[in-house]
């Protein structure tokens, strides 16, 4: 499997993971949480952490799946 092709499944799922915990994480934060700050900027980190996480998975698998097909 091609790194480009690993890096755009990578942008697709990470942005799809990303929107999810953002709304998820919102709505929690918004009705179930008594704190100080803001509760996008929260959802916010999470969406990021999300998006970070797919997309490091994937270009992580891209490259073993390369080192395999070696």
């Amino acid at each position: 499997m091609d790194l480009e092709l690993s890096a755009v499944l990578g942008a697709v799922f990470g942005s799809l993971a990303a929107a999810c915990a953002f709304f998820i994480s919102y709505h929690e934060y918004k009705n179930n949480w008594n704190f100080r700050g803001s509760p996008a900027m929260m959802a916010l980190r999470s969406a990021a952490v999300a998006f970070a996480f797919f997309f490091a998975a994937a270009i992580a698998l891209g490259i073993a799946f390369q080192m395999v097909a070696r």
